[in-house]
């Protein structure tokens, strides 16, 4: 026997090896499986009715939600405004510059920030 069939450290020996032209993993992932963004983000694509000032309107499931939270933050909910808050903040630009087009001026950002330093002290203390 040769040291290349018996093997070593870092060698398998020949009857373990894989043989040229077959996979290491044949079932593999099925085909067409999806996995929970491919789901979620189908499901939050289709589209529902809802009655806005009494009309029907369709909207996409991620803007009921999203409508629904924005209701809960006019409400007061302090936890909407605050999920809120942070996706506007997520989504703005970070470069830095003050442009004109700029939907959130600096002075947003101050009363946001304003308003989270406050609510989240009272809301630790509850």
């Amino acid at each position: 026997m040769t040291e290349d069939q018996k093997g070593g450290y870092g060698r398998p020996p020949m009857s373990g090896r894989f043989k040229k032209g077959q996979s290491g993993n044949p079932r593999g992932r099925p085909k067409g499986s999806r996995n929970l963004k491919t789901d979620l983000t189908s499901m939050m694509q289709k589209r529902v009715q809802i009655r806005e000032d009494g009309q029907p309107r369709v909207v996409s499931r991620q803007e009921l939600v999203l409508l629904r939270l924005f209701e809960q933050a006019a409400k007061g909910d302090t936890k909407a405004c605050m999920q809120l808050f942070s996706m506007i903040m997520k989504f703005e630009p970070q470069d830095g510059s003050n442009s004109e087009s700029a939907i959130v001026t600096e002075q947003d950002h101050e009363i946001v920030a304003d308003f989270i330093r406050r609510h989240v002290k009272h809301e630790n203390r509850d």
